[in-house]
């Protein structure tokens, strides 16, 4: 007897160092990069994912700050550090609240996932929460950073869905949980071809199917992006469902027409109709869309064109 209770003692000792040892690992992984009840899962659940590689259905954020290279250089070392941690600290609190998995940052920029390593139903949706929640956070902090640092921050966004390789990347003696694939690539994309639109959010159409009931959105063009020859619909993320203005929503109804008008060619009805939204307010995308269909006017498109807009990341 007492040497079976030896025996169970130790057996009990060892798994126990075994789980808290798994746990610490997690920890160490992922303690800073997801919420506490993400983290609590993960540790719990450490057979939920795989560090070595699995392909994995995922939402991807990118962000980056327009301009920022101008604002660095305008700024001393210590007031550049003080603004980025007074804009990347409640963006990041935004995203992790929301589930999300925060898998680096590169100066300005936010990469992160919904999805992975964390499985989640509505991983699309959640990142699209994010996004606006972060948009609305930075309205808030606006005019205060402004007035400390005398830089106005505008922050451009790109969301894509699609299946994504998770696991750990790098060299044998330093690596990360991160994602890789073509959608990552994509989400990437969006995020810089947002300064062609003058919009701030886009997602891609796999992520609009998957949340299209849940908020107000606008198609924003058809394009072929860099690397690929297939065109694909991009949308501009703009509020949840309901929560739009009235000027803004009939701005995006003129806009809608004016696309449509002009991948049939009807470039002068397409510019009256961007012109009545440009008379409701200010808007971007509609002055960037009229901008091009004036070049259309002057130089038509080649026969064979079917309203695509070809890589507006350059």
């Amino acid at each position: 007897m007492f040497a079976w209770g030896i025996v169970f003692t130790g057996v009990i000792a060892v798994k126990y160092w075994q789980e808290e040892s798994g746990r610490k690992k997690v920890r160490g992984m992922f303690g800073t990069m997801v919420s506490p009840s993400v983290l609590s899962y993960l540790e719990q659940n450490p057979g939920s994912f795989s560090l070595t590689g699995a392909r994995a259905e995922a939402t991807m954020f990118f962000s980056d700050v327009a301009g920022f290279t101008t604002i660095s250089e305008s700024l001393e070392p210590a007031q550049l550090a003080e603004l980025l941690n007074r804009y990347l600290s409640p963006m990041t609190d935004i995203i992790m609240a929301r589930g999300g998995y925060v898998d680096k940052y590169e100066g300005d920029a936010i990469m992160a996932e919904w999805g992975v390593p964390f499985p989640m139903e509505d991983h699309a949706a959640q990142a699209c929460y994010a996004a606006l929640e972060q948009q609305e956070k930075l309205t808030a902090l606006r005019d205060q950073l402004k007035q400390e640092f005398g830089h106005e921050l505008t922050v451009r966004m790109g969301i894509n869905t699609g299946t994504v390789t998770a696991g750990n990347m790098g060299s044998e003696s330093r690596f990360q949980y991160t994602v890789m694939g073509d959608a990552v690539n994509q989400a990437s994309r969006f995020e810089s071809a947002n300064k062609c639109y003058g919009s701030l959010i886009m997602i891609g159409e796999t992520t609009h199917e998957a949340v299209h009931e849940l908020f107000e959105t606008r198609l924003l063009d058809l394009i072929i992006v860099k690397g690929k020859t297939k065109p694909i619909r991009i949308y501009e993320l703009l509020a949840r469902t309901g929560e739009l203005n009235p000027d803004k929503a009939r701005v995006v109804a003129f806009y809608d027409e004016a696309l449509h008008l002009h991948w049939d060619r009807k470039f002068n009805e397409a510019v009256g109709k961007l012109d009545e939204a440009l008379a409701i307010m200010k808007d971007e995308p509609s002055h960037w869309l009229r901008q091009r269909i004036l070049g259309y006017l002057e130089t038509p498109p080649e026969e064979g064109w079917n309203g695509e807009f070809v890589n507006p990341n350059k």
